[in-house]
């Protein structure tokens, strides 16, 4: 959470009270975040050097805004790049794919996509894995008679969810790399006609 915090900065300068909000208004859907934590968030990032109080003067409110240094914008750009690591690959996904629109370079932009979908599709196959022995160890229970078939319903119906929103993941970050728009070719300048032209 507390390099997501970093990118939310980078996008405007925020008090702590700003960004609980920010949470409070959403973005909790991809972090839970207490008041505290982001403070402790905060707390970390401005001892790291990666954030600053902005110099400007405080708030009406007299809440502090901190703005990202620029060693902060590498620790955040590190991040982006970076495997998920211990995070949920849901998570870091929607976490990346937020921010995604402050890494200028196009190409970083597909980079950091084509990372995010290989552990979104490993995720995937590894339900697909547990899908199969599930099926293969059911099918082999009601031979025998001895599976509760009530309970083995259920079981199934969550492990097809888990197949199909991981599957949902991929399919998203496919079509977030697809529309992601080229740069614009640049200009051909007009060139004056130079045959027959009358004077």
């Amino acid at each position: 959470m507390r390099n997501f915090i970093l990118g939310l900065l980078l996008l405007h300068p925020l008090s702590l009270y700003e960004v609980h909000a920010r949470f409070a208004g959403g973005l909790a859907h991809i972090y839970a975040a207490s008041y505290g934590s982001i403070h402790r968030s905060l707390t970390q990032l401005v001892a790291r050097g990666d954030i600053e109080p902005e110099a400007a003067a405080p708030t009406a409110r007299n809440r502090k805004r901190y703005v990202v240094t620029d060693q902060g914008k590498r620790t955040w750009l590190a991040w982006m790049k970076e495997s998920p690591g211990g995070e949920g690959v849901e998570v870091a996904a929607l976490a990346r794919v937020f921010l995604l629109g402050l890494v200028e370079d196009r190409r970083e932009r597909l980079s950091i996509l084509a990372a995010l979908r290989e552990h979104a599709l490993a995720e995937h196959e590894a339900l697909l894995g547990v899908d199969r022995d599930a099926g293969a160890a059911g099918a082999a229970g009601a031979a025998e008679d001895t599976e509760d078939t009530a309970g083995a319903r259920y079981r199934a119906a969550t492990l097809a969810y888990g197949v199909a929103t991981s599957k949902g993941l991929v399919d998203w970050l496919d079509a977030i790399a697809t529309d992601d728009p080229a740069p614009a070719a640049p200009a051909t300048p007009a060139t004056a006609s130079t045959t027959g032209g009358r004077r």
